[in-house]
């Protein structure tokens, strides 16, 4: 690990930063897309901050939590739609239009379905969020244009690697992000892992994300 990186910011460049960033470069973000994020937790918010790197235009956030929505605006969300206001998607056509990109790194299967009716055609929808596999996707036909839309849905897992751990070292060396702020819950010692492990369990509202230094 360089000297130059903190620990918190080293330790989410193999997961929470990898995963959001493969999220908006499934999501082939160009310069002044219109993207919506869905979902600002930890994944959502290094999505957020990959697409702000990769030159979006308009970045909606969807979220409520008031340290999750400070922290959006800091990675560079530039809208934050509250679901707690109304449909999401209502909210976000009736002010953008159709949008260019969607990301999914929270909610259910009905999330799918939200996306197909805020992309345009010839968009893109990139997902990175895990589904229970109880759950169904629904999509009616209209969503899709019968199927003649051609929005591209793309899903898939972190990716790993030296050289590409190398890269996202280099953004945090440079000031570029700084993705250890999303860890707000520190615990110490091997015996509170299991408080640690709780605490995801729980979800105060109060947490973004905890970690143990052993």
């Amino acid at each position: 690990m360089p000297e130059d990186v903190s620990l918190e910011d080293a330790l989410m460049t193999t997961d929470m930063m990898s995963t959001g960033f493969y999220a908006s470069e499934m999501a082939d973000i160009q310069f002044g897309d219109t993207v919506v994020i869905y979902g600002i937790g930890p994944v959502g918010l290094m999505a957020l901050a990959g697409t702000a790197l990769r030159g979006a235009g308009h970045i909606i956030g969807i979220g409520s939590r008031p340290n999750l929505v400070k922290l959006a605006k800091e990675f560079g969300a530039t809208d934050i739609i509250d679901y707690h206001n109304g449909d999401v998607v209502q909210q976000i056509v009736s002010k953008y239009g159709q949008v260019d990109k969607c990301i999914i790194a929270g909610g259910n299967c009905s999330a799918m379905a939200d996306a197909l009716k805020m992309v345009r055609p010839n968009g893109i929808i990139s997902n990175v969020n895990f589904y229970d596999g109880m759950d169904t996707f629904n999509i009616p036909a209209p969503l899709w244009g019968l199927g003649m839309s051609d929005v591209t849905i793309r899903g898939g897992f972190c990716p790993g690697g030296a050289r590409r751990i190398e890269r996202l070292l280099k953004l945090i060396q440079t000031n570029r992000i700084h993705p250890g702020k999303v860890l707000n819950m520190k615990f110490e010692g091997f015996e509170n892992l299991p408080k640690a492990f709780q605490a995801m369990h729980d979800k105060p509202k109060e947490l973004i994300k905890s970690y143990v230094i052993l």
